[in-house]
């Protein structure tokens, strides 16, 4: 592609580019500089593209993936921004309380043992002992099927149990605070 092709085709369709990005990123500003992130680009690549009919539709798709990867790349940092605020606040919370960790951990404790008498032994075994499901089977003279269900049951009523306490668990996972349980 010529120097004088590539000034037509930024004249004949800059324009409208900046149209289509603007009804995907509700910007003109930001859809202008999709239309030339996508000129650019076709202007590095003018020695392996040449100028036909189907140009206009290379641009346009161009256009169209430009700016859903922008939108795409903006919700990513919000939302590591809102993971990075979490984890501050929360370090802050570790940092000033043990109180919390504590909270928890007592939280963790009561709801399994609240659990049945069956339940709570088979989720130990499980969790804590490192059994199979099989190893517990045959350590209880129970079946398979029955250490699966008393584990599922296990499970349930522990989220249930813990939902208040769910986004503080997360927090010390992420940060690696540790839990001593049972």
């Amino acid at each position: 592609m010529t120097e004088s092709q590539f000034e037509y085709l930024f004249k004949t369709h800059f324009t409208y580019l900046v149209n289509v990005a603007n009804a995907i990123v509700k910007d003109k500003d930001e859809a202008r500089d999709m239309a030339q992130q996508v000129f650019l680009k076709l202007w590095n690549l003018k020695d392996e593209v040449t100028v036909d009919q189907n140009i206009k539709s290379y641009l346009h798709r161009s256009v169209v993936n430009t700016s859903l990867n922008s939108i795409e790349k903006s919700k990513r940092m919000v939302s590591e921004d809102a993971v990075g605020e979490v984890v501050f606040s929360s370090q802050q919370t570790v940092g000033n309380s043990d109180y919390l960790s504590g909270e928890v951990e007592k939280a963790i404790q009561d709801a399994i043992k609240a659990l049945p008498e069956k339940c709570q032994l088979v989720f130990s075994l499980s969790r804590y002992s490192d059994m199979s499901n099989k190893e517990i089977a045959e350590h209880l003279d129970i079946s398979i099927k029955s250490v699966e269900k008393h584990i599922s049951k296990a499970l349930k009523e522990l989220r249930i149990s813990l939902k208040p306490y769910i986004h503080l668990i997360g927090i010390y996972l992420i940060l690696g605070v540790g839990f001593t349980l049972l």
